[in-house]
This record gives C-alpha cells, sequence and structure tokens, in this order.
C-alpha cells in the first residue's frame, strides 16, 4: 500500500485516534512556539460491531468533536479527513492505533512450556497480542483435546516456535501436525487463510512447509531460540505486526477504509504503548512502568535494564470485563470507594437493571 510522501520538516499539525473497545479517543498534536503540544481531545463510542460495523463512524465522530473543541475543521463534507493542513483547517499526518473488536488475539505454541512456548508468549503479548492459549509438547493435554482447542479458538494468527537451530526437529513438526489437521478457523474474513508464523528451528522449516497445506498462509521468519541462552524476539514481533496489518486489520468492519486514512501503518493499541514506554526508557536512561487499564483488558508495561515486559489481563477491564473485576476484587472491595452508602444486595440488583 502507498503513502503520500511526508516531509517531517513541513508537520504541524497530528490528528491521531485510537479506536478502543468501546471508545474512540481522538488527540489534536500541534506546533506551538517550536514545542509539540496536545492541544486538545475528543471521543465517541466505538463502532465496529453492529448495527454500524464500519470503524471509521466512531472515528469520524470522534475527529469532529475534536474541531468542534479546537475550532479548526478537520473533516470535509464527504466525511474524510482534510490533509495537508492549512492555517484554520485539517492535519498534516494521520495516524491510529486500535484495540477494536477484541483487539488482536493470538494462540502460540512451542516445544516446552518453560522454554520456546514462553518466548512465544513473550513475543506476541510485545507485539500487543492477547493470549488465547499456550501450546506445548509437555502441557500434559492429550493430542485430541489440543486438537479440539485449536477448533474452538478462532485466533487471529498463531504464533509456531520450537528447537534450537541445528537441533532436533521432531517435537516441533509433531505440533505443527496437530494444527494442520485442525484446520483452525479466523476470528474475521472467514474466506481468508488462517496466518501462521513459524519462528523455530531453521532446519524444521522444509517439514513445516510439507505439513502445512493452502488453507494456511505460513510465514517463515528467525528462530525466536536460535541457541537456549539467548532469545531474539524482535523477527517474530515484526511480523506479527505485519500480519495483523494484512489480514486481522484488513477484514474487520471498516478497517480496509481506515488503512488508506491513514499515514503510517496501524499498530495494536498496546503495541505501541509499550513502544511509547521503551522510547522513555531508552532516551532518559530509566526504568519504567506503565499501565492501561482499557474496556475489555488491562495490560502492564515494564522496562528494567533495557529488558521489556508486557503482562495482560484479558478478562479484566472496565467495561466489557468489568463484572470479572467485581468478582475478583469483591463486592466489599467495590463498595469501599462508593461515594453513597449502598449493601451489596442494592449494587447486584442496581448492576442488573442498568
Amino acid at each position: 500500500m502507498s503513502r503520500r510522501p511526508i516531509d517531517p520538516a513541513d508537520i504541524r499539525v497530528i490528528v491521531a485516534t485510537d479506536c478502543g473497545s468501546t471508545t474512540t479517543k481522538a488527540i489534536l498534536i500541534q506546533l506551538v512556539d517550536g514545542a509539540w503540544r496536545q492541544t486538545h481531545r475528543g471521543e465517541a463510542p466505538t463502532t465496529v460491531e453492529e448495527p454500524f460495523a464500519d470503524v471509521t463512524i466512531g472515528v469520524v465522530n470522534a475527529v469532529t468533536e475534536l474541531a468542534e473543541l479546537s475550532g479548526r475543521r478537520l473533516v470535509d463534507d464527504e466525511g474524510r479527513l482534510i490533509r495537508p493542513a492549512t492555517k484554520d483547517e485539517g492535519c498534516d499526518i494521520y495516524i491510529s492505533t486500535s484495540s477494536a473488536g477484541g483487539g488482536l488475539q493470538m494462540m502460540v505454541a512451542g516445544v516446552v512450556a518453560e522454554m520456546t512456548a514462553a518466548s512465544a508468549k513473550r513475543a506476541a503479548l510485545g507485539a500487543g497480542a492477547i493470549v488465547m492459549d499456550v501450546m506445548a509438547s509437555n502441557d500434559k493435554r492429550a493430542p485430541h483435546v489440543k486438537i479440539q482447542r485449536i477448533r474452538e479458538l478462532r485466533p487471529d494468527m498463531i504464533l509456531l516456535s520450537g528447537g534450537t537451530d541445528g537441533g532436533d526437529t521432531k517435537h516441533v513438526v509433531q505440533i505443527a501436525e496437530l494444527i494442520a489437521p485442525a484446520r483452525p478457523q479466523p476470528r474475521f474474513g472467514s474466506a481468508y487463510r488462517m496466518p501462521v508464523i513459524f519462528a523455530g528451528n531453521r532446519d524444521a522449516v522444509p517439514a513445516i512447509q510439507r505439513t502445512f497445506d493452502e488453507s494456511v498462509d505460513l510465514s517463515i521468519v528467525a528462530n525466536l531460540r536460535p541457541v537456549l541462552e539467548r532469545e531474539n524476539l524482535t523477527p517474530a514481533r515484526d511480523a506479527i505486526h505485519d500480519v495483523f496489518l494484512e489480514h486481522v486489520m484488513a477484514h474487520a468492519p471498516g478497517y480496509g477504509k481506515l488503512i488508506e486514512w491513514t499515514d503510517a501503518p496501524i499498530m495494536p493499541t498496546p503495541g505501541a504503548v509499550g513502544a511509547i514506554l521503551q522510547k522513555i526508557a531508552e532516551d532518559q536512561g530509566i526504568n519504567a512502568v506503565g499501565v492501561d487499564i482499557g474496556g475489555a483488558t488491562t495490560d502492564v508495561f515494564s522496562v528494567f535494564g533495557g529488558t521489556f515486559n508486557r503482562t495482560v489481563s484479558a478478562n479484566l477491564g472496565m467495561s466489557y470485563s468489568i463484572s470479572n473485576v467485581c468478582a475478583e476484587a469483591g463486592m466489599a472491595n467495590i463498595l469501599r470507594w462508593v461515594h453513597v452508602d449502598m449493601d451489596e444486595r442494592s449494587c447486584a440488583t442496581g448492576s442488573r437493571t442498568r
């Protein structure tokens, strides 16, 4: 996909959106007196689900609110962002992140749960994914149970790893032989092929290619663990981002249009937050921790000694997953923050009527 060339020296006005699971946020960033400032913020409900099923509607609504607050016309009469910027209207670039529709959801697999499977999970989390299941040769599940689980999941993509370069290939091929006959179906776009990224022993590549047929879109990247003592997560993370944009975003409701609008590839929101935290830690030479409390998930990011990590609580959030928060925290801990007197029975009744 071609994008219009932009000279960084010409950028004065930036519009950025984040399409969340419940709310689409829009911010206006402007060069003011030689310094970049976030000057205004708008928001609107996300519209990736029915009855709208077009994420760009929520984007336009959020940017329209941004325009009303800033007094700067940003959307034309046809509902498209105005570019490039002039003195009183438009923006120079438009960028977006997204976790709408549940964000990026993946299954990962490796030979040993504590080694290559754990590395695959870290690679997926670092790329901004929710990990639906971690499969390994030694996870104590029977083969038929694993196959049934693969059929039920409907992930956006699968990351497969296993074995060090030059080592044994048998076990990682056996995992591929479980995935292939299960014929996993993607969450969006039933007409396209399930993306599978192989980041394992390079000697196993020919056997992996023979195992999967044309129903799978197979990508081969460098091994996550070329040797036992070292992880190499970057190639797999980059591949996840590419597949996310090419397959997942392209088939989610309205994202094909949104991709055409943006001046940079759309990133999963957690992936973008992680990149920001890593940049802050690197530039300032500090250790950093960040928490992102979303509508469906809560993510904790950290950079210590230059090492980045992300953990995700996929069932804890402030809208879709609020009932799980109540269940785990306990009503007593919830009610102690409520500013009016209320017992547990009243609180439960109120939540049902709403």
